[in-house]
């Protein structure tokens, strides 16, 4: 299990623009509304565990402090740079680069750059290859699965589409590429609430990803799961997400970010299930997995206080989910969540949990703030709808 960052109790001065409150340092560069959240965490936090205040508090100091694995991707951009020089700027050897420097953007939670760069990639496998290839489909796959990973399901869908029939007529049916794109199909069906269409989209994806002997990714396992837990089939459900934890601890190991996935799947169906005790453990290790793996303002993190923040609520003890919620919202708002619907989400869970404290100005404040959000996605998704 990923260890929880502890601050000591002496610590370095603080860093320029940020105060120290006990153990807990809080950024003051932040705005008048998000630095009175600064100032919620501080009083909170001696309500909550140490381990809790561990994952937090890396979260908000890595914000500021930042990653190493910036240097790595400066590298591979000069690689990149170097090859297209060399061979042009659609050729083939591109790809592996500009997969490597992809991943890299996403570890670091530049979604918009690595479906930038995945973008690229697939207009690469067209050139080469043409538009009814396996390697334009798995490069869609690709594309579409960064989109599922910034919840623009829209724009995955018609990619998934299109890369589901190419493999079809090249009669490709049990192409490992293909588990991929069954099991985006089944997410974007998910995100529609229609569980029947997910579940058989995530059934056949994972009878193709069990006759991969290279058994490549629990993707297929952990969205079957989860549209079996979301149409409340529990006990189905939960053979097939432990079994996702042990194929990723075993192929990625114990603290990989694929295992936090599989880890806050399984605690997401304890939540359903009305466990929320036994969820929480499952996702303060995935918190734990990611603030060490990911870059300090990854969605990801953010997902996981979020489920931190929905235990804890569900568990009765508001103080930690309102921690766990604003240091969702503060990891958002410093990255690429910024504005989008799942610091809307975070809002209303704040709202809530305000009106409840009897603070009305901030619980309506929250509100407001998620229902400008909201109207705004639903604007832009008419839009797209209208393109696609």
């Amino acid at each position: 299990m990923a260890a929880f960052f502890i601050p000591a109790l002496h610590s370095a001065p603080p860093r320029p623009g940020w105060t120290t409150a006990g153990n807990l340092r809080i950024g003051s560069g932040l705005g008048s509304r998000h630095r009175r959240n600064a100032i919620e965490l501080s009083r909170f936090a001696e309500w909550v565990g140490l381990a809790l205040v561990g994952v937090l508090v890396a979260v908000l100091v890595a914000v500021a402090a930042g990653r190493a694995d910036e240097d790595a991707a400066v590298g591979l951009t000069r690689a990149l740079a170097a090859e297209e020089t060399r061979t042009g700027k659609l050729s083939p050897a591109l790809l592996p680069v500009i997969d490597e420097l992809a991943q890299a953007r996403l570890g670091s939670g530049d979604l918009t750059e690595a479906a930038a760069l995945r973008r690229r990639a697939l207009d690469i496998a067209v050139a080469a290859f043409g538009c009814d290839s396996a390697k334009a489909a798995e490069a869609m796959a690709a594309l579409a699965r960064v989109h599922i990973d910034r919840r623009r399901y829209l724009d995955a869908e018609p990619l998934l589409i299109v890369a589901e029939r190419v493999m079809r007529d090249r009669g490709a049916a049990d192409h490992p590429a293909l588990a991929a794109i069954l099991a985006g199909l089944a997410r974007v069906a998910l995100a529609r609430g229609e569980t029947d269409p997910a579940i058989a989209w995530a059934g056949r994806s994972v009878d193709i990803a069990r006759a991969d002997p290279q058994g490549r990714s629990a993707e297929p396992l952990r969205t079957l799961g989860a549209a079996l837990a979301a149409a409340r089939r529990f006990d189905d459900a939960k053979p097939v997400l432990s079994d996702a934890l042990a194929q990723d601890r075993r192929q990625h190991g114990a603290e990989h970010p694929e295992t936090a996935r599989s880890l806050s799947q399984l605690g997401n169906l304890h939540l359903r299930q009305g466990r929320a005790g036994e969820g929480l453990p499952l996702f303060a290790e995935a918190a734990a997995i990611d603030q060490a793996r990911l870059g300090p303002t990854h969605p990801f993190i953010a997902d996981d206080l979020h489920d931190l923040g929905l235990a804890y609520e569900a568990l009765k003890r508001d103080d930690q989910a309102l921690l766990a919620y604003l240091a969702a919202l503060a990891v958002l708002e410093r990255g690429a969540g910024r504005d989008t619907p799942r610091v809307a989400y975070v809002e209303l869970e704040l709202s809530r949990l305000y009106r409840r404290k009897g603070d009305a100005a901030a619980a309506e404040a929250a509100f407001r703030n998620a229902r400008r959000i909201l109207n705004k996605a639903e604007a832009e998704e008419r839009r797209r709808e209208r393109r696609v």
